[in-house]
């Protein structure tokens, strides 16, 4: 755990309440009471390691990534949790599964780590992310995290769940927890503007050449597409979330691309489990990236939730689809 004198060092120098203010109303909504509270400890003076969690859509990723941009270090990293734990366990095989020795390459001299959408859902991560949060606090490195889930809510499969109460009681210990619950999903108001939110659903659009299609290097394998032209990604559902693909290619291919077309999207309540986790995994990593898609698809997306296996995390997937201009 961080020394004493470690906790009374500021995370965020000369962060102050007003700052948050004026974001928002730039952004042209005002802070809610759970929003002010977040707030109050992130712009406290003493160092402190902050989780915030609640519903999908009320402005955690925001307010994490406001204290973010004002801290006043260039050792400091903002990651999306699909991205970092791939990374993660790549980092572990290749240093013969010596944590500490990953973790050397993945955050060496940070002072300050910000995860959005930490998340469990895996016994064998839950174990992982047990040693991770305590790796992170002996190298008193500053952690806010950003969860759909409290804490007693992680892994929640209750063959697993009563193996992470140890998890859980030491992220109560450690972090200062804050729960993010104002009003109703700000993503379904129009108030995101940019990025994916700049994407449309076209629901009843059917377009799009099954027989079109190229292979490109993504990381050590190949992975058929639609094309790649200037910037501009054209893919099927079946090419992208009917085969084995997972966030870290979503991400390098977020890397390659800014504007996506997926095609062919067919009824939502129809897709296989697999399809549907991938399809929640390709929404999530595109949001965090500000890739803007255009979907073309048979249906509704809100079908999505007809399917006979929802994805994991179907609300915050069902957020940032509705944040989409024209979604239906």
């Amino acid at each position: 755990m961080s020394s004493p004198a470690a906790a009374l060092r500021p995370v965020f120098p000369g962060l102050t309440e007003r700052a948050f203010e004026e974001a928002a109303g730039a952004c042209g909504f005002e802070l809610g009471a759970a929003q002010r509270g977040a707030v109050r400890v992130l712009a406290a003076p003493e160092r402190r390691n902050l989780y915030l969690h609640g519903p999908a859509g009320r402005g955690k990723t925001w307010l994490m990534d406001v204290a973010f941009a004002s801290a006043d270090t260039e050792h400091k990293r903002r990651v999306h949790f699909h991205d970092f734990f791939p990374a993660l366990h790549a980092a572990i095989f290749r240093h013969h599964h010596r944590l500490d020795a990953a973790l050397d390459e993945l955050v060496g001299d940070l002072e300050l780590l910000c995860f959005d959408e930490f998340h469990v859902h895996d016994v064998a991560d839950g174990v992982l992310v047990r040693r991770l949060l305590s790796a992170l606090a002996e190298r008193d490195i500053a952690t806010v995290l950003t969860s759909n889930y409290s804490p007693e809510s992680l892994l929640p499969d209750p063959r697993f769940h009563g193996s992470f109460l140890p998890a859980i009681a030491e992220i109560r210990e450690r972090f200062e927890v804050v729960r993010v619950d104002d009003g109703a999903d700000h993503r379904e108001s129009g108030l995101a503007r940019g990025g994916f939110a700049s994407g449309r659903w076209i629901a009843g659009d059917t377009s799009g050449a099954d027989d079109e299609s190229e292979l490109i290097r993504i990381g050590d394998r190949d992975v058929e597409i639609g094309a790649l032209t200037a910037g501009e990604l054209r893919a099927t559902f079946a090419q992208l979330c009917e085969r084995p693909l997972g966030a870290s290619d979503y991400a390098r291919l977020a890397d390659r691309a800014g504007r996506w077309q997926l095609t062919r999207i067919p009824p939502l309540e129809t897709v296989s489990a697999p399809a549907a986790q991938r399809f929640a995994n390709l929404v999530d990593v595109a949001a965090d990236r500000g890739v803007t898609i255009r979907f073309g698809a048979s249906g509704s997306f809100e079908r999505l939730a007809d399917a006979p296996v929802p994805p994991l995390d179907l609300p915050r997937t069902l957020s940032r689809l509705r944040s989409l201009r024209g979604a239906d």
